[in-house]
C-alpha cells in the first residue's frame, strides 16, 4: 500500500517505471497474477529503457493465468521478440518463457524443447542455463525419470550461482541423485555387457563387424571416432546412448552443448584423471624415445603416427570389443555380482536419498528375484520390510516373516526377532576388542607364542568380527620371529584369501611384494603352484611360437618386422603367420603360427636367437617359449607371461 501511494505522487519517469516495476513483483511474489500483468504492462507503456521493458514483457509471460488470460497474443509478442535482432543474446530467457507457458498449459514436449533451446542458447548467461536445467531437471524428477534428473540436476548446480537462494538445497539434491545414478549406470553396463555376450557368436561378431566398418567410413570421411576410448562393447553402448541422447536434445555443435561438455569433462577423468594442459599429455614418461626413433632406416611418416598406431589397431579389431564381455561362466559370475550389489546399494539410495519408497521396494524386490541364492537376499528382505513397515504394513509383514522363515539364522533376522541383539553385538565387539589389546600386549613384550594362542582363541569366537582382519594379521606378524619368509608370506596370504579387500590385506599384500623382492625363489614357488593349475601340457594341440616383451612402450610395429623378416629369410617355404598384439598396455606379444605339429613348433622355438633378430637397444627384458591355442586363451586372462614361462621350462624343456 505504501508504495502505490508513493507511485501516485512521485514525479520522474524513471522513479515510477521503477516503482511501478517493483510493486509488480512484489504482486507477483504474494500470488497476485493478475494485478502483476497489469503493473506490467504498465511499465512496458511507460517507454523505459530496453532492458528493463524486455524483462517486463518477459515476466508477463510468467505470471500470466493460462485458464484468463490471453496466452496467444502472449506467445505472439514472445516469438516477435525472437526474431528481433537485437534480442539475439537473450534468446534464453524468450524460450524459457515460452517453455513455462507451454508448461502451464499441459503441453509438456513442446514445454521441454523450449527448456532444451533455452539451456543450448549461446547468451553467456549461466544463471539463466541454471534455471533452464532446473526445469528440465525438475520435470523428470517428478514422472519419475531419476537418471534424466540427475544429469540436469549436475548441470544445474554447475550453471546456477552458488548465491542462489536454494542452491544448497539443489546441491544436496544433486548429490543424492548421484549416489543412485552410479549404482544404476553399473546395472545398466553390466546388463549390456551380458546381453551381448549371451548373442550367437556369428551375430555378436557381424554387429562388431558393422561398429568397425561404421568407424572406417567415419574416419576416411575426416569425422573423428567416438569410439577409440571405450573399454568394452558394454561401456560403448551405455555412453552411446547417453551422449547422443545429449546431442540431439539440446543443440549439435559440442561446444555449444553445455550437457555434452559436462559428460565430456566427466568421461575424460573417468579415462585418465585430472591432467595439465601440455604436450604429450596422454604419456606418463614424457622423455622417453620410442624405438622406431633410433632406427634411421625406419621411415619417418610412420615415426609420426606412432603414437596413436596402438590405439587405432586396437579399436578397429574386433578383439577390442571383445576383451571385456563376460564370455565365460566365471566372468558371467563376476557381472552378475557386480549387478546384485549395485541393485542393493540402489534400492538404498531410493529408500535414504530419493525417499521413494516404492521404488527401493521395488529395487529391492528385483534382486530378490534375480539372484534367490544371493547372499545379500536376507538383506534386501529386511529393507523391504523396514522402508514399508509405516505405509505398507501388509508387504512389511510378508518379508518380515519370508525372512524369518528363509534365513532364521542371518543378521538381519536376528535383529527382528531379539530385540536385545544388538546389545549383544556390542557386547562381543567389546570382548574382541580386549581380546586384541592382550594379544597385541603379548606381541609387543616379544611373547610371541602367548599372542598367536590367545588371537586362535578370538578367531574361533569372532570369525565374521570386524577385528578380524587386524587379528590375522597381528599373527602373521607374531609368526615372523618363530618361521622363516616362507611362513611369513603364508600367514599373509591366508589373510588376503579371507578378507580381501580390508586394509590389513593391501598391507599384506604389500609386504609379499617387498618379500618377492628379497627373496625371488618364493615367488617362483607360488607361481609355479598356480601355473600347474591354469595351464595343461598337451603336445597334440596346435602350438604358437611366442616372443614376450615386457615393455608396453616398445615399437611394436618393429619387432613384429624383425620376426617377419627373420621367418622369410630363413623359412622361406612356410606359410608361417606373424602378429603383433599389446596386451592391457602391460606387455607385448608376437606370435608365430602355421606349425604343421608340436615338434616344428619346438624346432622353431630351439633355432630361434632373440638376441640375433629383435633389435632391442635398450635391453629391454624379453621372453620366448611356445604355447598351445587353449594356454594362450588363459594367458590372455591371466597376463603373467613369467608364470607361464616357469610352465613352459619345467613341462616342455624338460
Amino acid at each position: 500500500d505504501p508504495l502505490q501511494k508513493s507511485i501516485d505522487i512521485v514525479a520522474g519517469k524513471r522513479t515510477r517505471y521503477r516503482l511501478t516495476y517493483l510493486l509488480a513483483q512484489l504482486n507477483e511474489k504474494t500470488g497476485n497474477g493478475a494485478r502483476a500483468t497489469a503493473l506490467y504492462r504498465e511499465v512496458v507503456k511507460m517507454n523505459p529503457p530496453y532492458d528493463v521493458e524486455f524483462n517486463a514483457r518477459i515476466n508477463i509471460a510468467g505470471v500470466l493465468d493460462v485458464n484468463s488470460g490471453n496466452t496467444r497474443e502472449i506467445r505472439k509478442e514472445l516469438e516477435k521478440m525472437l526474431r528481433d535482432k537485437k534480442n539475439d543474446d537473450f534468446h534464453d530467457q524468450i524460450y524459457y518463457a515460452l517453455g513455462n507457458m507451454s508448461m502451464k498449459e499441459g503441453n509438456e514436449a513442446e514445454a521441454l524443447e523450449y527448456f532444451r533451446k533455452s539451456a543450448s542458447a549461446n547468451s553467456g548467461n549461466n544463471n539463466q542455463k541454471g534455471r533452464s536445467y532446473l526445469a528440465l531437471a525438475g520435470y523428470y524428477y517428478s514422472k519419475p525419470d531419476y537418471m534424466k534428473a540427475g544429469k540436469y540436476y549436475d548441470s544445474t548446480v554447475f550453471f546456477l550461482d552458488q548465491k542462489h537462494p536454494d542452491y544448497l538445497t539443489l546441491k544436496s539434491k544433486s548429490q543424492n541423485l548421484n549416489s543412485l545414478v552410479s549404482q544404476l549406470t553399473i546395472i545398466e553396463r553390466e546388463d549390456s555387457l551380458l546381453r551381448v555376450a549371451a548373442m550367437p557368436e556369428a551375430e555378436r561378431n557381424t554387429m562388431i563387424s558393422n561398429i568397425i566398418a561404421q568407424i572406417v567410413k567415419d574416419e576416411s570421411e575426416g569425422k573423428t571416432s567416438e569410439y577409440s576410448d571405450r573399454y568394452n562393447l558394454g561401456q560403448f553402448y551405455e555412453n552411446e546412448r547417453r551422449f547422443q541422447g545429449n546431442i540431439e536434445q539440446e543443440g549439435k555443435w559440442y561446444f555449444y552443448n553445455q550437457a555434452a561438455l559436462t559428460f565430456g569433462r566427466t568421461e575424460f577423468r573417468r579415462r585418465w584423471g585430472d591432467r595439465k594442459l601440455e604436450d604429450n599429455w596422454r604419456r606418463s614418461n614424457k622423455t622417453r624415445s620410442t624405438s622406431a626413433q633410433l632406427y634411421g632406416t625406419i621411415d619417418e611418416s610412420a615415426v609420426a603416427k606412432e603414437d596413436t598406431g596402438k590405439t587405432e589397431i586396437d579399436y578397429k579389431k574386433p578383439e577390442f570389443y571383445l576383451k571385456n564381455l563376460p564370455l565365460t561362466d566365471s566372468l558371467k559370475a563376476v557381472s552378475n555380482e557386480r549387478i546384485s550389489i549395485a541393485l542393493l546399494n540402489a534400492g538404498k539410495a531410493y529408500a535414504e536419498r530419493i525417499a521413494d519408497p516404492e521404488k527401493a521396494t521395488e529395487t529391492f524386490e528385483s534382486l530378490a528375484a534375480r539372484y534367490p541364492n544371493n547372499e545379500l537376499v536376507p538383506e534386501a528382505y529386511y529393507n523391504i520390510y523396514r522402508v514399508n513397515k509405516d505405509f505398507n504394513n501388509a508387504k512389511a509383514e510378508t518379508y518380515r516373516q519370508r525372512l524369518l522363515d528363509k534365513f532364521p539364522s542371518s543378521e538381519f533376522a536376528m535383529i527382528l526377532s531379539d530385540p536385545a541383539y544388538y546389545e549383544k553385538k556390542l557386547a562381543d565387539l567389546k570382548m574382541s576388542e580386549n581380546l586384541y589389546e592382550e594379544a597385541y600386549g603379548a606381541y609387543t613384550s616379544e611373547r610371541f607364542r602367548d599372542a598367536i594362542g590367545m588371537i586362535d582363541n578370538a578367531l574361533e569366537k569372532f570369525p565374521k568380527d570386524p577385528l578380524a582382519p587386524k587379528f590375522m594379521l597381528l599373527r602373521a606378524y607374531s609368526t615372523a620371529p618363530l618361521s622363516d619368509e616362507r611362513g611369513f608370506k603364508e600367514e599373509l596370504t591366508a589373510l588376503i584369501k579371507t578378507w580381501p579387500e580390508s586394509v590389513e590385506s593391501k598391507k599384506a599384500s604389500e609386504i609379499i611384494a617387498f618379500l618377492n623382492q628379497k627373496v625371488p625363489e618364493l615367488k617362483v614357488e607360488e607361481d609355479k603352484k598356480i601355473a600347474s593349475v591354469l595351464y595343461v601340457a598337451d603336445t597334440t594341440e596346435t602350438h604358437r611360437f611366442a616372443v614376450v616383451i615386457t615393455d608396453p612402450a616398445f615399437n611394436i610395429n618393429l619387432a613384429t618386422f624383425d620376426v617377419i623378416s627373420y621367418n622369410i629369410d630363413n623359412y622361406t617355404n612356410n606359410n608361417y603367420r606373424t602378429e603383433g598384439t599389446l596386451i592391457d598396455n602391460r606387455f607385448i606379444i608376437i606370435t608365430v603360427s602355421g606349425f604343421k605339429n608340436y615338434t616344428q613348433a619346438l624346432d622353431y622355438f630351439k633355432a630361434f636367437r632373440l638376441d640375433q633378430v629383435v633389435r632391442n637397444p635398450a635391453g629391454t627384458k624379453m621372453l620366448t617359449f611356445i604355447i598351445s591355442e587353449s594356454n594362450l586363451k588363459v594367458l590372455n586372462n591371466d597376463k603373467d607371461p613369467v608364470r607361464y614361462q616357469l610352465f613352459f621350462l619345467e613341462n616342455y624343456m624338460k
